[in-house]
């Protein structure tokens, strides 16, 4: 077993954390929230104040925290980074959303402090981190690849590598390019069907059985009541916060403007979640979006 030093224990790193502890690895843990790491503790994670701290005795680092400038200033500190501080024979895996420039930068950082270092987005929301089912889309050398598929087992439903440095990055955005087109038309269909009268129970069982079906309308549905364990019947408590999905837009269309490609849905979906963002929608789910179109 690992003693694993992890950054990052909120929405998405708490539930992570406990599947490495119930594993039997031993997890040290890194939060600059007292609130998260209060939680933590309380579930029986060793919580420490500093990320030197938490790497001295590492096998392994993993983070998930929220953007690139977060990553970059927790791996490439000046002494007081992870890259600075990792014990040699280590390896570090961060598990964030950070973009594909983001992650180049990175690589070269650990390649130059001598640090094995693989990007790891996931996929699969809150409900996969708690349930160990998530997918991960390695970005690496191949030779750190298996030691780091072996490190998240109790996490994983399926990990993929993608490829080498960005190549992980690179399919998250893809990916999140796709969820979050979905996760705004099914808020725009769900508005309509309201004001169209449509009982939103029956039109959810039409949807899931017909050509309109897919993950997020029926894990995270919009309209409060159809799915008891959505955060739409949760009070739209996230979940996935909407200023999270605006930004892993804004990577998309990033990424799309870097290669000429046109993905004119990914710009409108982008533009409708920003104003809900700034309509007081961002630290809520994603999914309260219907909240902003009902009012339009």
């Amino acid at each position: 077993m690992a003693t694993i030093a992890w950054i990052g224990l909120g929405l998405m790193g708490y539930p992570m954390t406990n599947l490495m502890k119930e594993a039997g690895h031993t997890v040290i843990g890194v939060d600059i929230d007292p609130a998260a790491q209060k939680r933590a503790r309380e579930n029986g994670i060793i919580v420490v104040d500093t990320i030197a701290e938490a790497c001295s005795n590492a096998d392994a680092v993993l983070s998930m925290l929220p953007t690139g400038k977060e990553v970059r200033e927790v791996m490439a500190g000046h002494n007081s980074g992870v890259f600075a501080n990792l014990k040699a024979g280590g390896v570090v895996v961060d598990c964030s959303t950070i973009g594909i420039d983001n992650a180049h930068e990175l690589h070269a950082a650990a390649e130059k402090a001598g640090v094995a270092f693989v990007e790891a987005p996931v996929s699969g929301g809150t409900e996969g981190a708690a349930a160990g089912t998530l997918t991960f889309m390695l970005g690496g050398a191949d030779e750190h690849i298996e030691r780091v598929r072996e490190l998240l087992k109790p996490l994983a439903g399926y990990v993929a590598h993608v490829g080498g440095p960005g190549a992980g990055q690179s399919a998250k955005v893809v990916n999140n390019l796709i969820m979050g087109v979905c996760v705004a038309v099914n808020c725009e269909a769900t508005d309509l069907a309201t004001r169209l009268n449509l009982d939103l129970k029956a039109l959810f069982e039409i949807v899931i059985r017909s050509s309109g079906d897919n993950w997020a309308f029926r894990l995270w549905n919009p309209a409060p009541g159809i799915v008891p364990d959505s955060p739409a019947s949760k009070e739209y408590k996230p979940g996935f916060k909407s200023w999270l999905l605006a930004k892993d837009l804004s990577l998309a269309l990033e990424a799309g403007r870097s290669v000429g490609a046109n993905i004119a849905t990914a710009g409108a979906a982008h533009a409708i979640l920003e104003r809900h963002v700034k309509d007081g929608g961002a630290d809520m789910d994603v999914t309260s979006l219907l909240l902003s179109l009902a009012k339009q």
